[in-house]
């Protein structure tokens, strides 16, 4: 029913007559398209804001030159009604690809729609994105979905089909603010990942307000999203659609310039389940307020709900290096930290990491290097209706919590060609050695042990009040590497030719891919975990 509902609105938005070109979409949050602009925004930063993502087409005209990088080559438009400054433009979504493993075996996949941007008045935009696709799971992440959710994009109907609709209208009453409603993703931090929100999870219902006044940024997000609820002791067996509940969440992310190398920035978000005990609860007006922090609300409230609060910040050294970071906390006593116990309840992660945009004074050749540490039970809650989780997938941090990553990317672009090698080791504490917690708690219909790596498992079941120890419980250990060479065909699509080689080392088992296709970049949709 919600997705109809979004349907009718983006039909009647999009026949609108549009009167003036478009200024206020945004940029996809895609690593791959968005660093050979990176590096220009970086440079002339006083007072662009690099961690709140995605990018406004408004805020980040004054920097990109991506779009001349073929001014030669005649535009190539699918769609395209209008001129210059009066247009409705549709875009293709396509993704043909082959995949085949060390024993020979070949899977296909594909995904074809189509893109709608518009703009209806002059400070009134709309961007539509809806696709079919068909996807395998990939087998180093496989036996960790007993629910048939692929990542990033939500359930499922029979483990490797699934379509998505993603759209907002996005509205700038003037220079310095503005408003999108709409059902996608967004991204805080400087990082290839973020321990505050990510674009791990399948996309979500947000109404999002920011104010841009002299080196300050503030954007608050009021979001809806849907999950499986993790009680599960009368069952025999999963079934997704029974338990996709309403839970909701408030962020703020504060975002500081202090000159013209460095950046603070803050951040905390409350989640609530939709429904109580008392009945529906809905969107609870306490977390409407635009400027609070939570902590005292939810004492005031009883403190039913999660709030977690964190920060980064970002350093420019010499022209093209930065240093980077950030810092969530979820809950803590010094007394606890000082006594060094192991108490369950000190949870809390860092992110330390650095990425350059001329290594070994070579330009262009984009280098990260990034460290990740998350303890357990962080991200976690009394229920998985009031976690840090959307559609069975973490918010933050793929992994979850109680994990240690380390990530290296190289990237070197020449000409239409992008070369990109891409490598992750992490180690991750989880509660059973092949399955997940919450298809062991179906199989069993007993109450789960709970090490904390998995934050759809409540940590009234932990395993010890004190001891626990980073990356306890079975140990999963990953080495993933990922050879990748791209060929732009279409820039007006970001349409490319992709071909390349990947590696998943589990637990000394690998897993080889081979990969070819074509495909337009418009997120993040590696999966590496």
């Amino acid at each position: 029913m919600i997705y109809n509902k979004f349907k009718i609105i983006v039909f009647l938005l999009a026949i609108v007559t549009v009167t003036t070109k478009a200024q206020n979409l945004n940029i996809q949050i895609s690593n791959d398209v968005s660093f050979a602009y990176e590096n220009e925004i970086y440079n002339n930063q006083e007072n662009f804001h690099t961690a709140i993502k995605p990018y406004n087409n408004s805020e980040i005209k004054n920097y990109w030159k991506i779009k001349n990088r073929f001014k030669t080559e005649k535009s190539k438009k699918l769609l395209f009604f209008g001129d210059t400054a009066h247009f409705i433009e549709i875009k293709p979504i396509l993704d043909l690809g082959a995949t085949s493993n060390y024993n020979n075996n070949a899977y296909h996949n594909y995904s074809i729609g189509a893109e709608i941007c518009s703009q209806i008045t002059h400070n009134l935009s709309l961007d539509i994105k809806i696709a079919q696709s068909e996807n395998p799971i990939p087998p180093h992440i496989r036996g960790d979905n007993p629910f048939l959710f692929y990542p990033h994009y939500g359930e499922n109907k029979n483990s490797q089909n699934y379509s998505y609709l993603r759209g907002y209208i996005s509205y700038s009453p003037g220079d310095y603010f503005n408003f999108q409603f709409g059902h996608d993703k967004n991204f805080f931090g400087d990082g290839y990942r973020s321990l505050l929100l990510s674009d791990n999870s399948d996309a979500y219902w947000f109404l999002k307000g920011s104010v841009n006044i002299w080196k300050v940024k503030y954007t608050i997000l009021y979001s809806g999203f849907q999950d499986i609820d993790s009680k599960y002791e009368n069952l025999s067996k999963p079934s997704v659609n029974q338990f996709l509940l309403d839970k909701y969440s408030t962020s703020h992310f504060l975002s500081w310039n202090i000159g013209k190398r460095f950046n603070f920035n803050l951040f905390e978000t409350v989640v609530w389940r939709g429904e109580d005990s008392l009945g529906n609860r809905g969107f609870d007006v306490n977390y409407i307020n635009p400027i609070v922090f939570y902590r005292p609300i939810e004492f005031s409230i009883g403190s039913p709900d999660n709030v977690l609060m964190g920060g980064g910040f970002r350093v420019r050294i010499a022209k093209s290096n930065h240093l980077y970071g950030q810092f969530i906390l979820d809950e803590f006593k010094l007394s606890e930290i000082k006594a060094q116990n192991g108490w369950w309840g000190n949870k809390y992660g860092f992110q330390i990491g650095f990425k350059t945009y001329n290594l070994f004074n070579i330009k262009k050749l984009y280098f990260l290097a990034e460290y990740n540490r998350v303890r357990p039970f962080t991200y976690s809650h009394r229920s998985s209706l009031e976690n840090w989780g959307n559609m069975n997938q973490a918010m933050a941090h793929p992994l979850g919590a109680n994990f240690t990553e380390e990530v290296f990317i190289l990237k070197y672009p020449h000409k239409r060609f992008i070369f990109r090698l891409k490598t992750v080791f992490s180690q991750h504490g989880i509660n059973y050695p092949n399955y997940s917690s919450i298809y062991m708690l179906l199989e069993d219909n007993t109450r789960n042990i709970n090490y904390g790596g998995d934050i759809y498992v409540s940590y009234l079941d932990r395993v010890t009040e004190y001891g626990n120890t980073q990356n306890q419980g079975f140990l999963r250990k990953l080495t993933y590497i990922d050879l990748r060479i791209s060929y732009l065909i279409v820039p007006d699509w970001n349409l490319y030719v992709i071909t390349g080689f990947s590696d998943a080392n589990i637990n000394k088992n690998n897993s080889y891919l081979i990969h070819l296709g074509i495909k337009t970049l418009l997120y993040n949709d590696d999966i590496d975990f």
